[in-house]
């Protein structure tokens, strides 16, 4: 396994307001071979954005994990590197680090963590190294508009084999929690993708709880059990809470 070039894979739906120092960060400290954008019909000039810092970007209106595999598909080395639109990279040895990560036995992929989170979990793809084939194979449910790396680990389950973490390494900027049924939606992606899944319930529950315990904000931590009461009420009736356009949330 070498150490790079790779391709960068962005999936956006109007990033515009962080999408240039996303690209600058990841241009400045990753080996980049193509930088493949799928965007999912910006209205905000993503697009143009992207084209500027010499991205190929293609459109794709089915759902984040269809936009997911097609940037896979689109990729042509044999590392390729996930990343989010609202995520800054911080560390400049991440990508060094990520590789000799993911070189050890029965790695599947690495992730970079946040500054200042101390408690790391799951397959995140906002800065996430792996084998493309690997990737592939896996695969992710095409209609997902949540939740589409279950199917990722699903595959590190099945395989035996392990999430690697870099910390400290990237700053995220957007998110979506501000949306008052954004708990609901994710109990409803969750049951939609996983179908009615007691591990899943539980790893959902470990989540929630992680997040907010690296919040480190106390009122973020007795949250926790209201947010996960609304999980719950999304995931046990998905179809009443799947509607939410994850694209029309507006990021806080």
């Amino acid at each position: 396994m070498g150490v790079g070039p790779v391709d960068v894979l962005l999936v956006t739906f109007n990033s515009a307001a962080h999408l240039e120092e996303c690209l600058t960060a990841v241009r400045a400290m990753v080996p980049v071979h193509h930088l493949i954008v799928v965007d999912r019909f910006s209205t905000d000039g993503t697009p143009t954005i992207a084209e500027r810092f010499g991205a190929r970007v293609r459109s794709e209106e089915s759902g984040v994990g269809e936009a997911r595999l097609r940037a896979m598909e689109l990729a042509d080395t044999e590392l390729a590197l996930f990343v989010d639109g609202d995520v800054i990279l911080r560390r400049s040895d991440f990508f060094s680090r990520a590789v000799a990560e993911l070189r050890r036995p029965r790695t599947a992929a690495v992730v970079g963590g946040a500054i200042g989170h101390p408690f790391e979990y799951g397959l995140p793809l906002g800065l996430t190294l792996f084998r493309v084939d690997w990737g592939r194979r896996a695969g992710m449910a095409r209609e997902a508009q949540g939740q589409e790396t279950i199917a990722f680990r699903r595959a590190v389950r099945r395989q035996h084999e392990k999430v690697r973490y870099v910390p400290d390494a990237m700053e995220h900027r957007g998110t979506y929690r501000s949306v008052p049924t954004w708990p609901e939606w994710q109990g409803a992606q969750t049951r939609l993708v996983a179908g009615w899944s007691p591990y899943e319930i539980a790893y959902s529950f470990l989540v929630i709880l992680l997040i907010h315990l690296n919040s480190r904000k106390l009122r973020n931590i007795l949250y926790t059990p209201i947010f996960w009461a609304k999980f719950l009420r999304g995931f046990s009736n998905p179809e009443r809470w799947r509607t939410l356009d994850r694209r029309a949330a507006r990021p806080s």
